[in-house]
């Protein structure tokens, strides 16, 4: 077998797609409530303030917009300082079209526009979008220099004549939920922690691609998928994992192994899969594979016999995973006032 990384989803009927805008081009003057931001993963807060959105877009009686961006602000401001992106731009909009909103405007993101300022952005979105209510995320800022805060946004709203509404963070025990902490997750190998605050697993996507044909040697065939370089890169090791491929399996029990083979030295940065129970032709075919939890780092081996064993000891363990799995999880919540 064979897999590419990035994020899949299912697909929505026409009467339920928002409407999907380039910049503003092509949307009606009409009246509108609007959310603003990056949206990222599109995690459990991001989710919450969607759905005031919406819910205060249908007592209104108008449509709930989302404004997001294109490339992510990070990546073209501090591009050696972002670690990657959570999801692809196609998954973000497609995980945000399935919040009830109406309309979804991808707005072209580059140095020029980061230099507006807030008055300037919010004149435009009025002129465009005419907003009746605005709601942002109670840390969210726009314009030059983030000098757009939320007491700046209300006080531009009010002299255009909308109001702007901030909803809280979430948080669990661990922390207020955030794309930053999803991606710290991530690169640190706590999938299970980014499952909890993205409300679902994180998710690895791709056509399956040709790679060492070991594994099949040794009793694991893979499915293997080059990581895209604009992704947050994920922690070395195996993992337990769920995979789908379109009209052949869904969320079927699976191990993945992420990292470079040291023990055959075969090079490419690579995420191979075995679906535990499995045999076909899976090359060229879509692949998703949400990662559950790391069961150990990667490790180097001397030699062939004892990475077969140590892989035997990795199904083991991936198969007592699955059968213990379902445990309740952390309650993820608004965050108290300061």
């Amino acid at each position: 077998m064979a897999t590419h990384q990035g994020d899949g989803g299912g697909s929505m009927s026409a009467a339920t797609m928002p409407k999907r805008y380039r910049n503003w081009d092509g949307m009606e003057a009409h009246p509108r409530v609007v959310t603003i931001g990056t949206f990222d993963g599109v995690h459990l807060g991001h989710h919450y303030l969607a759905g005031e959105t919406v819910k205060r877009a249908r007592a209104l009686n108008v449509p709930a917009l989302a404004v997001t961006f294109e490339p992510i602000p990070a990546m073209v401001l501090r591009p050696d300082q972002f670690p990657g992106r959570i999801c692809s731009a196609e998954a973000k909009l497609e995980r945000l079209s399935m919040a009830g909103l109406d309309e979804i405007a991808t707005l072209a993101f580059s140095r020029s526009l980061s230099e507006l300022s807030p008055e300037a952005f919010l004149e435009q979105m009025h002129q465009c979008a005419q907003p009746v209510e605005l709601w942002v995320g109670e840390a969210f800022a726009l314009g030059r220099n983030r000098s757009g805060d939320l007491p700046k946004l209300q006080e531009i709203g009010r002299r255009l004549g909308f109001n702007v509404h901030a909803v809280k963070r979430l948080a669990d025990d661990d922390g207020i939920v955030s794309s930053s902490a999803i991606r710290r997750a991530v690169q640190a190998g706590d999938v299970a922690r980014a499952e909890r605050l993205l409300g679902r697993p994180f998710r690895v996507t791709g056509p399956v691609i040709h790679g060492a044909h070991l594994g099949r040697t040794i009793g694991y065939p893979t499915a293997n998928v080059q990581p895209a370089p604009d992704l947050v890169p994920l922690a070395d090791g195996i993992y337990a994992t769920r995979a789908t491929i379109p009209d052949v399996v869904s969320d079927h029990p699976a191990m993945t192994y992420v990292g470079t083979r040291p023990t055959v030295n075969t090079g490419a940065r690579l995420v191979e899969t075995h679906l535990l129970d499995f045999d076909g032709d899976l090359y060229g075919r879509p692949l998703h594979v949400d990662l559950l939890e790391r069961l150990r780092e990667d490790a180097t081996f001397d030699g062939l016999d004892a990475l077969v064993a140590q892989l035997n000891l990795d199904e083991a363990a991936t198969r007592q995973y699955f059968a213990g799995r379902g445990a309740a999880g952390t309650t993820i919540s608004p965050s108290p006032s300061d």
